[in-house]
């Protein structure tokens, strides 16, 4: 399940130029993500930039022996004050790529990317990190913006930002970096890399911990005294993921991995707590990942074409439905539902059509999560306001307690929407209070 790699030397963190994993639905022109690690030289920072970008973000041009795609990479480090206002630019660094590939089809894959990385010393502090990607052949630019808390690498004891990898060779010491921050639901396992500063050689607890967010996290319960009920104090949620570990550390720079099996965490945006301690359990030093995992594939979430069919309700016109059951032949059938997801597809010529991957992957999460009795799922209340809108932004849970029916409330901030379902029977029987369209679900 997990692993833990200590005491290594200097891991270099380098990878292929192009992989052929498949990560996520959505593909944006690209991805960076830094980090900061102590530099070689003691105490000073460095910070590490890595950029990933799609072959299809680029223009390939036909040479003698193949093709190729030139482009640039340019970063800008702006220092920010305590409100995250822009206060200069203190650094600066520009550097070209060359991407070959030896037939066209190669150029088209939408699994291929470009990864680099350029390392910069800065001063610890608050700064805005700007990452622009300029293609030489079509002049198209690319921008990216995210903050940044450079650490400082002064303490006793102190630990690196935390990285995440797509896998770690220890043999070789090389490690292979995510970059996207997202792992998809198709790979077995993923890997959090961080390092562990030490003046001396002692003993640490390191405490691990994945939360999901904005699924279970609660708000004030406003609805209670709408309702003449009294207010319920709100408690934290358990984690998806939790692990204590006790390692001991030599003096200087100590590599460590987490491994952990994708399978039990479900799609959705998390965090990667962890947290260092003195045996007497003192906190020396912590740190936090945000990453998310992406649900990935339809052979196990489409058993049949009939069911498939049926789940489009939610979103098929009543003509389109006619078109698909009333076909004289399967390949009738299964062309005319091939041809309502193909005007839906957001990456026409691809061989993946993210849409429906994310609209049966909410079917299956209904049935999994909302069925009741003789329904499935997709067929009940909570399954079709789920389909539908999503993952709500904030769900208050009421469970059954003296004179109180169990209720729910699924706050949708984006679209100004909350949903009640109530469960009369109390056996999971939840239905919503309202329609869907009616007026009083607006917030």
């Amino acid at each position: 399940m997990r692993g833990l790699a200590l005491g290594l030397s200097l891991v270099a963190l380098c990878w292929t130029a192009a992989s052929a994993i498949a990560q996520v639905a959505y593909q944006p022109e690209f991805d960076v993500d830094a980090v900061s690690v102590r530099g070689d030289g003691g105490t000073e920072t460095r910070l590490d930039v890595y950029t990933k970008v799609p072959y299809q973000s680029l223009r390939f041009l036909s040479q003698d022996d193949g093709f190729d795609a030139q482009y640039s990479v340019s970063v800008d480090v702006y220092r920010t004050d305590d409100e995250g206002k822009v206060q200069g630019l203190v650094r600066s660094r520009m550097w070209d790529r060359t991407v070959e590939a030896p037939d066209y089809d190669v150029t088209q894959a939408d699994t291929l990317y470009d990864y680099a990385t350029q390392s910069l010393r800065l001063a610890p502090g608050s700064y805005a990190l700007e990452v622009q990607i300029e293609d030489a052949a079509s002049n198209r630019t690319f921008t990216r913006e995210l903050p940044l808390a450079v650490r400082a690498f002064d303490d006793p004891v102190s630990m690196s930002d935390l990285l995440l990898a797509d896998r770690y060779d220890v043999g070789q010491q090389v490690i292979f970096p995510n970059v996207s921050n997202a792992i998809g639901t198709d790979r077995d396992d993923f890997t959090l890399f961080y390092e562990i500063y030490a003046d001396q050689t002692q003993r640490l607890r390191v405490h691990y911990e994945v939360l999901k967010q904005n699924r279970e996290r609660r708000r004030p319960e406003i609805l209670r005294p709408l309702l003449g009920l009294p207010t319920k104090e709100s408690e934290e949620e358990d984690p998806d993921f939790r692990t204590t570990e006790t390692l001991t550390v030599q003096s200087g720079r100590n590599p460590a991995t987490l491994t952990l099996e994708t399978d039990p965490f479900g799609s959705g945006e998390y965090v990667f707590n962890v947290r260092l301690e003195t045996e007497a359990g003192v906190v020396v030093a912590a740190a936090s990942k945000d990453f998310t995992v992406r649900w990935m594939g339809l052979d196990e979430q489409i058993s049949d074409i009939e069911s498939a069919i049926a789940q489009l309700r939610y979103i098929a016109k009543d003509r389109d439905l006619r078109a698909m059951r009333n076909a004289t032949t399967p390949e009738e059938q299964f062309n005319a539902f091939q041809s309502f997801w193909e005007k839906r597809d957001p990456t026409p010529g691809t061989r993946r059509n993210e849409r429906m991957e994310e609209y049966y992957f909410r079917v299956s999460f209904a049935n999994r999560n909302y069925g009741r009795f003789e329904d499935n799922g997709w067929n009940t209340d909570r399954g079709e306001v789920f389909i539908r809108f999503g993952e709500p932004d904030f769900v208050e849970r009421h469970p059954f307690s003296y004179g109180d029916k169990p209720y729910q409330v699924w706050y949708y901030n984006r679209i100004g929407r909350r949903f009640i379902f109530v469960d009369d029977t109390g056996f999971g029987d939840f239905e919503l209070l309202v329609p869907i369209w009616d007026e009083r679900t607006r917030m």
